[in-house]
């Protein structure tokens, strides 16, 4: 974000022209936390990010210090060991609820 000229202010164009993919993420996830909004809904935010900033972006996401409530919709298992709470459906269906 830094290395940006306009940072947060970096137009976005469809498909990510311009932009790579995971650079594209970064923005519209500060964009999102900006504000410490109370609730943030993310579909796979971290998809297609190395294993390290990954976990660093998840770290700072699920930081209870926030004070946000956080709903996070992926497949990535690395989730559940960071979420008080996993609900698992399969096909719309509650499968699991813990």
């Amino acid at each position: 974000m830094k290395k940006l000229p306009l940072g947060l202010k970096t137009m976005l164009f469809p498909e990510g022209k311009q932009l790579s993919y995971t650079v594209s993420k970064k923005i519209v996830l500060a964009r999102s936390i900006v504000r410490k909004p109370k609730m943030l809904i993310l579909k796979d935010p971290l998809d297609q990010f190395d294993d390290a900033e990954a976990d660093r972006i998840m770290e700072f996401l699920t930081d209870k210090s926030n004070g946000w409530s956080l709903v996070v919709v992926s497949q990535n298992p690395a989730w559940i060991t960071k979420c008080s709470r996993v609900v698992t459906l399969d096909q719309g269906k509650l499968i699991e609820d813990k």
